[in-house]
């Protein structure tokens, strides 16, 4: 330390002595009541805090009341992974606990059971009838306590042990195995329709593979129904016994929308549209010209092997033309020359026989009237009915036919058929669910639409199933405003003659008419599959169904 240093230092100190010894001079002589205050307060105040230790000393042990505390400091690594997981973080509040519910349903909202999600179901098991008497008649005696006593013994009877259901293993039937399939199966059916049987079996080989199949044909139930052929096929797959199972659909005329069994080579398709199935047994030609050619949405066959364009260009517009396919070189649809089920449908109140020409008005409450188409004689009416009726003309009787459809009705004539105007169906199958309104127009030869003095200039609705053995032609073709000729349901014939210019043709199919017909509707020959589920499924064989080894003795 420097002597300057110390020399400043020893007057800084000789200057505070001065100053605090002023201070205590001036406060003792010019302050003395301040100076005696505080004095006393010090001394009250040091008093009593020698007390209060004095006390608390003398009380008690500290050894006894004040605990240790002990504190160690441990020199480590940081937290890791090890150190800090998921159970050591903070959880979140638990759910509320649900009210237990004793009856499954009752409850407020669906409650997954996902640990249980992919269990098996358990079948269950009804007690036999007797069983179920003799429970039931001790069913209200109490319960009563005391010892049980059981027994144990041999027994005689043999006992199966329940296994749970085991799924056959399938394996899909590849697509050139199901084409085979169907084929035969179709011309086994049609042979049992031919020979009027209802069951039959046989057995073939294909690709050095063997097949076994049983058909059984069921007649349709009612004359709304559809013919259905059931096919069981077995055979054997690496040593495997497999079946499969198919069902078809006899189809009926009204199954197309429109079918032509000689078409005119003079007509060609213009400005029509057809939804659902077309068929022609001969070829077809198509005409294009000013931006308009018709529209095919359904699937379109023929048994010729090609069709007629009226130019180059229209053949390659063919996928617009043919939007639900098209195909060549199938079999024919005949037409039946006899109908036996139409001609003798209906009794009682619900056939009715003319004799000549009549005039035939259909009323929405589903009554109809009739009177002969010369005038002469009283206008007769038929209330409505639940049945199918059937209107029947003889020989050489030619029926006129227009109104409002409610119910179903099948009119026939071995002649003619000649539509007066608008024949509709008192409730519209497009705009309503259930419509049980059918009708079926079926002529020996021709079904004509009436000229324009009659059906008047403009549109013709049509809700029908028509099958004209013959001709479908439209009179005065040539005469009149060009309208619409709108078709719900089918048109089948023979040929069919020119309508335009008076009409552009718009065919909409009865979307019913695929599980239903109008009554006793002429029925093709032709076979479809109705359901498949296009899969081999293995099954037992008889050796090893004989010997079941799940048979055991119950002790």
């Amino acid at each position: 330390m420097s002597p300057a240093f110390t020399t400043a230092h020893r007057d800084v100190a000789h200057w505070f002595r001065r100053a605090a010894g002023s201070f205590w001079t001036s406060l003792s002589t010019r302050n003395r009541d301040i100076t005696t205050s505080i004095g006393i307060s010090a001394a009250v105040h040091l008093a009593l805090l020698i007390g209060v230790g004095t006390a608390l000393y003398t009380a008690g042990d500290d050894e006894a009341d004040i605990p240790e505390l002990s504190v160690q400091l441990e020199s480590r690594d940081g937290p890791n992974s090890e150190e800090f997981t998921e159970a050591a973080l903070p959880q979140p509040v638990p759910d509320p606990i649900q009210d237990v519910l004793d009856d499954p349903g009752t409850g407020m909202q669906t409650v997954d059971a996902t640990a249980f999600a992919n269990a098996e179901p358990r079948l269950e098991q009804a007690p036999e009838v007797e069983e179920y008497a003799t429970q039931s008649a001790f069913a209200d005696i109490p319960a009563t306590s005391g010892p049980v006593l059981t027994t144990t013994g041999p027994s005689e009877m043999l006992a199966s042990v329940a296994q749970p259901h085991m799924y056959a293993p399938e394996e899909p039937v590849p697509e050139p195995e199901q084409v085979m399939l169907t084929k035969n199966v179709q011309q086994m059916a049609q042979k049992l329709l031919d020979t009027n049987m209802t069951d039959t079996e046989l057995t073939w080989q294909q690709d050095g593979q063997q097949y076994s199949a049983r058909v059984m044909r069921q007649p349709a139930v009612d004359s709304t129904g559809l013919e259905q052929v059931v096919a069981e096929i077995m055979t054997n797959k690496d040593g495997k016994r497999m079946k499969t199972r198919l069902s078809l659909k006899r189809l009926a005329f009204s199954h197309f929308t429109q079918l032509v069994n000689q078409w005119d080579p003079n007509i060609m398709l213009h400005d029509d549209v057809i939804d659902g199935r077309f068929h022609s047994n001969t070829e077809i030609g198509l005409a294009f010209s000013g931006g308009v050619e018709p529209r095919f949405f359904g699937k379109v066959t023929t048994s010729a092997a090609k069709m007629t364009y009226d130019n180059f260009g229209m053949r390659k517009r063919s996928k617009n033309i043919f939007q639900g396919g098209i195909e060549t070189q199938t079999e024919r649809v005949t037409l039946p020359r006899d109908m036996p089920d139409v001609v003798n449908g209906g009794e009682g109140d619900d056939r009715r026989v003319f004799t000549e020409d009549t005039r035939i008005i259909f009323n929405s409450d589903g009554s109809y009237v009739w009177r002969l188409a010369n005038g002469d004689g009283p206008l007769q009416r038929a209330e409505s009915s639940q049945h199918p009726r059937y209107l029947i003309g003889e020989k050489g009787a030619k029926l006129y036919v227009r109104g409002t459809v409610c119910g179903i009705f099948t009119v026939y004539s071995p002649t003619d058929i000649e539509i007066e105007g608008d024949i509709v169906y008192s409730k519209d199958p497009r705009d309503t669910l259930i419509s049980r309104d059918f009708l079926a127009l079926i002529s020996g030869r021709d079904i004509r639409v009436a000229g324009t003095e009659i059906t008047g200039t403009g549109d013709l609705n049509i809700h029908a199933a028509l099958f004209a053995r013959r001709i479908f032609r439209i009179e005065s073709v040539d005469r009149g405003k060009v309208g619409r000729l709108m078709i719900l349901g089918s048109l089948t014939a023979g040929s069919i003659l020119e309508t335009e210019p008076r009409y552009a043709t718009n065919l909409d199919y009865d979307k019913r008419f695929e599980y239903l017909r109008p009554a006793s509707f002429p029925m093709t020959r032709r076979y479809e599959v109705d359901s498949w589920d296009q899969d081999w499924e293995e099954v037992e064989s008889p050796d090893e169904r004989s010997d079941d080894p799940n048979l055991v003795s119950s002790e």
